[in-house]
Protein backbone atom coordinates (compact mmCIF):
# COMPACT_ATOMS: atom_id res chain seq x y z
CA UNK A 1 0.00 0.00 0.00
CA UNK A 2 1.19 3.31 -1.00
CA UNK A 3 1.99 6.04 1.91
CA UNK A 4 -0.39 8.55 1.59
CA UNK A 5 2.51 10.77 3.93
CA UNK A 6 5.42 10.30 1.60
CA UNK A 7 7.25 13.79 0.87
CA UNK A 8 7.84 14.27 -3.13
CA UNK A 9 11.39 13.96 -4.13
CA UNK A 10 12.65 17.23 -4.86
CA UNK A 11 13.92 17.92 -8.71
CA UNK A 12 15.48 20.82 -9.90
CA UNK A 13 13.06 22.69 -12.13
CA UNK A 14 13.99 22.65 -15.73
CA UNK A 15 13.63 26.81 -16.12
CA UNK A 16 15.92 27.54 -13.13
CA UNK A 17 18.76 29.39 -14.49
CA UNK A 18 22.16 29.93 -12.94
CA UNK A 19 24.94 32.42 -14.28
CA UNK A 20 27.84 33.38 -13.43
CA UNK A 21 27.02 36.89 -11.65
CA UNK A 22 25.04 34.40 -9.24
CA UNK A 23 27.39 34.20 -6.81
CA UNK A 24 27.33 29.86 -6.43
CA UNK A 25 28.36 29.42 -10.08
CA UNK A 26 30.77 32.02 -9.81
CA UNK A 27 32.63 30.83 -7.08
CA UNK A 28 32.51 27.31 -8.38
CA UNK A 29 33.82 28.35 -11.79
CA UNK A 30 36.01 30.55 -10.82
CA UNK A 31 38.00 28.04 -8.17
CA UNK A 32 39.46 26.69 -11.90
CA UNK A 33 42.44 27.97 -13.14
CA UNK A 34 41.57 28.16 -16.70
CA UNK A 35 38.24 29.99 -16.27
CA UNK A 36 39.71 32.62 -13.94
CA UNK A 37 43.04 32.78 -16.06
CA UNK A 38 40.43 33.45 -19.31
CA UNK A 39 38.31 35.67 -17.59
CA UNK A 40 41.30 37.87 -15.94
CA UNK A 41 42.65 37.55 -19.79
CA UNK A 42 40.04 39.46 -21.02
CA UNK A 43 40.01 42.05 -18.45
CA UNK A 44 43.42 43.04 -17.88
CA UNK A 45 43.67 42.45 -22.12
CA UNK A 46 46.60 40.77 -21.90
CA UNK A 47 46.45 37.29 -23.91
CA UNK A 48 49.73 36.35 -22.53
CA UNK A 49 48.50 36.35 -18.68
CA UNK A 50 49.44 32.98 -16.41
CA UNK A 51 48.36 32.12 -13.08
CA UNK A 52 50.26 30.18 -10.86
CA UNK A 53 47.78 30.21 -7.84
CA UNK A 54 43.89 30.98 -7.28
CA UNK A 55 41.55 30.90 -4.38
CA UNK A 56 38.00 31.45 -3.63
CA UNK A 57 36.62 32.90 -0.71
CA UNK A 58 39.63 33.62 0.88
CA UNK A 59 39.80 35.19 3.82
CA UNK A 60 42.24 38.23 5.13
CA UNK A 61 42.49 38.81 8.85
CA UNK A 62 42.84 41.91 10.49
CA UNK A 63 45.61 41.76 12.73
CA UNK A 64 44.93 44.33 14.73
CA UNK A 65 41.36 42.90 15.47
CA UNK A 66 39.48 44.95 13.10
CA UNK A 67 36.88 44.32 10.16
CA UNK A 68 38.45 41.20 8.31
CA UNK A 69 37.16 40.55 4.63
CA UNK A 70 36.70 37.32 2.40
CA UNK A 71 37.80 37.50 -1.23
CA UNK A 72 35.54 36.18 -3.63
CA UNK A 73 38.26 34.73 -6.16
CA UNK A 74 42.02 35.61 -5.59
CA UNK A 75 44.81 35.21 -7.86
CA UNK A 76 48.62 35.07 -8.28
CA UNK A 77 50.15 35.51 -11.73
CA UNK A 78 53.24 34.16 -13.33
CA UNK A 79 54.95 37.69 -12.58
CA UNK A 80 53.80 37.66 -8.63
CA UNK A 81 50.85 40.39 -9.55
CA UNK A 82 47.89 39.95 -7.69
CA UNK A 83 44.05 39.92 -8.55
CA UNK A 84 40.88 40.37 -6.61
CA UNK A 85 37.95 39.83 -8.34
CA UNK A 86 34.32 40.52 -6.92
CA UNK A 87 31.30 39.77 -8.12
CA UNK A 88 28.75 42.52 -6.54
CA UNK A 89 25.50 42.25 -7.60
CA UNK A 90 23.99 45.07 -5.48
CA UNK A 91 26.25 47.77 -5.96
CA UNK A 92 24.02 49.97 -4.11
CA UNK A 93 24.49 48.33 -0.36
CA UNK A 94 27.49 50.16 0.16
CA UNK A 95 30.25 52.39 -1.28
CA UNK A 96 31.95 50.46 -3.72
CA UNK A 97 34.88 52.68 -4.15
CA UNK A 98 35.70 52.74 -0.71
CA UNK A 99 34.97 49.18 0.06
CA UNK A 100 37.84 48.73 -3.00
CA UNK A 101 40.36 51.18 -1.12
CA UNK A 102 39.37 49.03 2.14
CA UNK A 103 40.31 45.63 -0.07
CA UNK A 104 43.65 47.42 -1.26
CA UNK A 105 45.04 48.13 1.58
CA UNK A 106 44.53 44.63 3.58
CA UNK A 107 45.66 42.61 1.00
CA UNK A 108 48.97 44.26 1.30
CA UNK A 109 49.05 44.07 5.25
CA UNK A 110 50.08 40.25 5.47
CA UNK A 111 52.98 40.57 2.93
CA UNK A 112 55.67 42.28 4.14
CA UNK A 113 57.43 40.87 6.98
CA UNK A 114 58.44 43.38 10.03
CA UNK A 115 62.57 44.47 10.47
CA UNK A 116 64.49 46.55 8.86
CA UNK A 117 65.41 44.39 5.74
CA UNK A 118 61.82 44.47 4.45
CA UNK A 119 61.64 46.79 1.21
CA UNK A 120 58.53 48.10 0.40
CA UNK A 121 59.76 47.54 -3.43
CA UNK A 122 58.94 44.18 -3.07
CA UNK A 123 55.08 44.84 -2.83
CA UNK A 124 53.43 43.01 -6.04
CA UNK A 125 51.22 45.01 -8.01
CA UNK A 126 47.59 44.49 -7.30
CA UNK A 127 44.14 44.70 -9.20
CA UNK A 128 40.54 45.24 -7.46
CA UNK A 129 38.10 44.07 -10.01
CA UNK A 130 34.60 44.53 -9.08
CA UNK A 131 31.77 43.23 -11.89
CA UNK A 132 28.41 45.06 -10.85
CA UNK A 133 24.78 44.73 -12.82
CA UNK A 134 24.36 48.54 -12.95
CA UNK A 135 26.43 51.58 -14.10
CA UNK A 136 27.80 53.24 -10.78
CA UNK A 137 29.74 56.32 -12.80
CA UNK A 138 27.12 57.01 -14.96
CA UNK A 139 29.30 57.13 -17.87
CA UNK A 140 27.27 54.39 -20.17
CA UNK A 141 31.10 52.52 -20.31
CA UNK A 142 31.41 48.67 -19.46
CA UNK A 143 35.13 49.36 -18.00
CA UNK A 144 36.66 51.78 -15.68
CA UNK A 145 40.24 51.90 -14.57
CA UNK A 146 41.73 53.60 -11.76
CA UNK A 147 45.08 54.26 -11.24
CA UNK A 148 47.01 56.89 -8.94
CA UNK A 149 48.27 59.54 -10.83
CA UNK A 150 49.49 63.33 -9.97
CA UNK A 151 46.62 66.30 -10.17
CA UNK A 152 49.29 69.26 -11.14
CA UNK A 153 51.00 67.59 -13.61
CA UNK A 154 48.89 66.00 -16.83
CA UNK A 155 50.37 62.03 -17.15
CA UNK A 156 52.63 61.99 -14.27
CA UNK A 157 51.80 58.64 -12.98
CA UNK A 158 52.25 57.65 -9.16
CA UNK A 159 53.05 54.18 -10.20
CA UNK A 160 52.39 52.16 -6.81
CA UNK A 161 51.55 49.16 -8.43
CA UNK A 162 47.55 49.32 -7.84
CA UNK A 163 44.64 49.62 -9.88
CA UNK A 164 41.11 49.24 -9.08
CA UNK A 165 38.95 48.24 -12.03
CA UNK A 166 34.68 48.52 -12.48
CA UNK A 167 33.08 46.13 -14.73
CA UNK A 168 29.63 46.88 -15.72
CA UNK A 169 27.33 44.68 -17.22
CA UNK A 170 24.55 47.02 -18.28
CA UNK A 171 27.01 48.35 -21.12
CA UNK A 172 27.94 47.99 -24.39
CA UNK A 173 30.57 50.69 -25.46
CA UNK A 174 33.97 48.52 -24.66
CA UNK A 175 36.29 46.15 -26.10
CA UNK A 176 34.12 43.95 -27.93
CA UNK A 177 35.82 40.90 -25.85
CA UNK A 178 34.82 42.80 -22.98
CA UNK A 179 31.37 43.38 -23.64
CA UNK A 180 31.31 39.95 -24.58
CA UNK A 181 32.67 38.27 -21.21
CA UNK A 182 30.32 40.52 -19.17
CA UNK A 183 27.19 39.48 -21.10
CA UNK A 184 28.06 35.88 -20.87
CA UNK A 185 28.30 36.51 -16.87
CA UNK A 186 24.96 38.40 -17.19
CA UNK A 187 23.30 35.41 -18.85
CA UNK A 188 25.68 31.94 -19.19
CA UNK A 189 24.01 31.24 -22.61
CA UNK A 190 26.71 30.56 -25.88
CA UNK A 191 23.20 31.73 -27.72
CA UNK A 192 23.14 34.66 -25.93
CA UNK A 193 22.62 37.34 -28.81
CA UNK A 194 24.62 39.80 -26.47
CA UNK A 195 28.02 38.17 -27.03
CA UNK A 196 29.56 39.91 -29.78
CA UNK A 197 32.60 37.35 -30.38
CA UNK A 198 32.78 33.94 -29.45
CA UNK A 199 36.55 34.54 -28.53
CA UNK A 200 38.49 31.59 -27.30
CA UNK A 201 38.59 32.62 -24.07
CA UNK A 202 35.03 32.76 -23.42
CA UNK A 203 34.94 29.81 -25.22
CA UNK A 204 36.80 28.30 -22.78
CA UNK A 205 34.94 29.42 -20.10
CA UNK A 206 31.62 28.33 -21.44
CA UNK A 207 33.38 25.22 -21.55
CA UNK A 208 34.59 24.89 -17.51
CA UNK A 209 31.00 26.26 -17.04
CA UNK A 210 29.37 23.18 -18.65
CA UNK A 211 31.83 20.88 -16.83
CA UNK A 212 30.77 22.60 -13.12
CA UNK A 213 27.18 22.57 -14.34
CA UNK A 214 27.72 18.31 -14.99
CA UNK A 215 29.49 18.41 -11.90
CA UNK A 216 27.96 16.27 -8.45
CA UNK A 217 29.62 18.94 -6.54
CA UNK A 218 27.36 21.30 -8.26
CA UNK A 219 24.15 18.98 -7.90
CA UNK A 220 24.83 19.17 -4.35
CA UNK A 221 25.05 22.68 -4.04
CA UNK A 222 21.73 23.29 -6.24
CA UNK A 223 20.15 20.66 -4.16
CA UNK A 224 21.18 22.97 -0.99
CA UNK A 225 19.65 26.19 -2.85
CA UNK A 226 16.38 24.21 -3.80
CA UNK A 227 15.42 22.61 -0.20
CA UNK A 228 16.18 25.88 1.41
CA UNK A 229 13.72 27.66 -1.16
CA UNK A 230 11.06 25.57 -1.23
CA UNK A 231 11.20 25.19 2.43
CA UNK A 232 10.98 28.95 2.96
CA UNK A 233 8.94 29.27 0.12
CA UNK A 234 6.20 26.91 1.75
CA UNK A 235 6.44 28.68 4.36
CA UNK A 236 5.79 31.98 2.71
CA UNK A 237 3.12 30.58 0.51
CA UNK A 238 0.58 29.59 3.57
CA UNK A 239 0.46 33.17 3.88
CA UNK A 240 0.27 34.59 0.66
CA UNK A 241 -0.36 31.98 -2.05
CA UNK A 242 0.92 28.95 -3.78
CA UNK A 243 2.25 31.03 -6.72
CA UNK A 244 3.79 33.44 -5.14
CA UNK A 245 5.05 31.60 -2.79
CA UNK A 246 7.27 29.20 -5.25
CA UNK A 247 8.49 32.48 -6.76
CA UNK A 248 9.80 34.05 -3.41
CA UNK A 249 10.97 30.91 -2.12
CA UNK A 250 13.10 30.25 -5.19
CA UNK A 251 14.90 33.65 -5.32
CA UNK A 252 15.45 33.21 -1.24
CA UNK A 253 16.78 29.89 -1.73
CA UNK A 254 18.95 31.47 -3.95
CA UNK A 255 20.42 33.74 -1.12
CA UNK A 256 19.35 31.38 2.04
CA UNK A 257 21.71 29.06 -0.20
CA UNK A 258 24.66 30.90 -0.38
CA UNK A 259 24.66 32.16 2.52
CA UNK A 260 24.62 27.99 4.07
CA UNK A 261 27.34 27.90 1.98
CA UNK A 262 29.38 31.07 3.61
CA UNK A 263 28.49 29.45 7.30
CA UNK A 264 29.76 26.01 6.17
CA UNK A 265 32.99 28.07 4.80
CA UNK A 266 33.52 29.97 7.79
CA UNK A 267 33.28 26.59 10.56
CA UNK A 268 35.69 24.35 8.11
CA UNK A 269 37.96 27.58 8.65
CA UNK A 270 37.68 27.68 12.09
CA UNK A 271 38.22 24.15 12.88
CA UNK A 272 41.22 24.61 10.14
CA UNK A 273 43.10 27.23 12.68
CA UNK A 274 41.79 25.22 15.91
CA UNK A 275 43.40 21.82 14.47
CA UNK A 276 46.67 23.51 14.11
CA UNK A 277 46.64 23.81 17.93
CA UNK A 278 46.04 20.39 18.85
CA UNK A 279 42.96 17.60 19.03
CA UNK A 280 39.77 19.20 19.05
CA UNK A 281 36.82 18.31 21.08
CA UNK A 282 34.28 16.72 19.44
CA UNK A 283 31.59 19.13 21.77
CA UNK A 284 33.45 22.49 19.76
CA UNK A 285 33.25 20.87 16.80
CA UNK A 286 29.45 19.89 16.88
CA UNK A 287 28.74 23.62 18.37
CA UNK A 288 30.90 25.21 15.66
CA UNK A 289 29.19 23.32 13.16
CA UNK A 290 25.83 24.28 14.65
CA UNK A 291 26.38 27.76 14.48
CA UNK A 292 24.43 29.37 12.02
CA UNK A 293 25.06 32.95 12.42
CA UNK A 294 27.58 34.11 10.30
CA UNK A 295 28.63 37.28 11.99
CA UNK A 296 29.23 35.36 15.04
CA UNK A 297 31.29 32.73 12.88
CA UNK A 298 33.21 35.46 11.54
CA UNK A 299 34.16 36.79 15.12
CA UNK A 300 34.88 33.14 15.89
CA UNK A 301 37.44 33.07 13.15
CA UNK A 302 39.30 35.85 13.83
CA UNK A 303 39.36 35.01 17.80
CA UNK A 304 40.77 31.12 16.58
CA UNK A 305 43.47 33.07 14.15
CA UNK A 306 44.90 34.60 17.28
CA UNK A 307 44.47 32.07 19.79
CA UNK A 308 47.70 30.26 20.80
CA UNK A 309 45.37 27.18 22.53
CA UNK A 310 42.05 25.49 22.02
CA UNK A 311 41.21 26.38 26.08
CA UNK A 312 42.31 30.02 25.08
CA UNK A 313 39.58 29.83 22.68
CA UNK A 314 36.62 28.25 24.07
CA UNK A 315 37.04 30.86 26.91
CA UNK A 316 37.13 33.82 24.67
CA UNK A 317 33.44 32.32 22.97
CA UNK A 318 32.55 31.83 26.21
CA UNK A 319 32.94 35.59 27.23
CA UNK A 320 31.62 36.88 24.25
CA UNK A 321 28.08 35.20 24.68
Amino acid sequence: MGNGNKKPVLSIPEDMEFNLSDFALFLSVMKNKKAYESTLSIITDNPKLSLKEVHVEEVVLNKSGKRAIRLDAWAIDTENRQYNTEMQNEADQDDLRKRARFYQGLIDTPILKSGRKTRYRHLPSTMIIFITQEDIFGKNLAQYTFTEQCEEVSGLRLEDGTTKVFLNMSSQTGRPELISLLQHMKETRMDNPNILVKDKRILKLAEVVEEVKQSEEWEAVKMSILSVGIERGTEIGKEIGTEIGKEIGKEIGKELGIKLGRTEESANSILDFLQDLGPVPETLIEKIREEKDIEKLRSWLKKAARANSIEAFVKEIELSK
